[in-house]
């Protein structure tokens, strides 16, 4: 049995997994992104509030700032995908242990230990060669927006490790902020249309791949150290193009199966090594 004080990391994991059926489902969905962001955070919000039995939110500082957090990198991603390769928006958001790093240095003056470093410079080794033969260098604004979004994507588990901060409660609160937000849009959108397979893949957005996603985060960050879990999360962008091969002729090539082994092998021995050390 696994001792439960274990556990996070594969609750993480399990996060992991569900948020890797993006890119899958972005390939099936002709909508604008606004809708996209709208009626997912719309699914995703019922998914949780029948997790919580509540819709409930206490609004402190912490939940605030974690909400407002994942309701922007929510956002950037989505439109990232749309202005630039999907390849590019992946990698470039996971930056943010890079970030993680730094915003714990500045202003928490906590300095990286060799072993986090390390771990991070690794998982960015991973992801370099995980996407040499996928990176445009065009498309500016949305690799500026991809970036952005590995900011606030690693401000979101920095402050849902804060004291006042109930991490139920602030993704709660950024699904409504983003479903009340952009789900009006779809009103509007002239490419939403009766055809079952985008409301399908909408469907299974909303309800897997952002809903339960966050079921197994809200779970798993309250056991897992703000930095090993943005690592273990690192594994959802070498899931993602194997789910596009299972169902589109797209494969990965030889330098993507060897960054995606960097990157599982690195979290897998920083977690073990942390796991000793502790």
């Amino acid at each position: 049995m696994i001792r439960q004080n274990n556990k996070g990391p594969l609750y993480m994991a399990a996060a992991s997994i569900c948020w890797s059926l993006g890119g899958l489902c972005f390939q099936f969905i002709p909508w604008n992104a606004m809708s996209i962001i709208g009626l997912r955070a719309l699914l995703a919000a019922a998914v949780f509030a029948i997790f919580r039995k509540s819709i409930k939110v206490t609004l402190t500082k912490g939940n605030i700032l974690a909400a407002l957090f994942l309701s922007a990198t929510t956002m950037l991603f989505v439109f990232a995908n749309q202005l630039t390769t999907a390849a590019a928006a992946v990698m470039l958001q996971f930056t943010a242990p890079i970030f993680i790093l730094l915003i714990q240095f500045i202003f928490y003056g906590k300095k990286p230990k060799l072993s986090e470093a390390l771990a991070v410079l690794a998982t960015i080794l991973g992801m370099l060669l995980f996407f040499a033969d996928d990176i445009d260098a065009g498309h500016m604004l949305g690799n500026i927006l991809a970036i952005v979004s590995g900011l606030t994507f690693a401000c979101v588990f920095v402050c849902n490790k804060r004291s006042d901060t109930q991490p139920e409660q602030s993704v709660m609160l950024g699904f409504l902020i983003n479903a009340v937000l952009w789900a009006p849009f779809a009103l509007f959108d002239p490419n939403i249309s009766a055809d079952v397979i985008p409301w399908a893949f909408i469907t299974l957005m909303g309800v897997v791949q952002v809903g339960l996603a966050y079921v197994f985060f809200t779970v798993g960050i309250k056991r897992t150290s703000a930095l090993l879990a943005c690592l273990i999360v690192a594994l959802e962008p070498v899931l993602n193009p194997i789910w596009v091969a299972l169902f589109t002729p797209e494969r990965p090539g030889r330098y993507a199966i060897f960054g995606g082994a960097v990157i599982v092998v690195t979290v897998v021995a920083y977690n073990v090594w942390e796991a000793k050390r502790n």
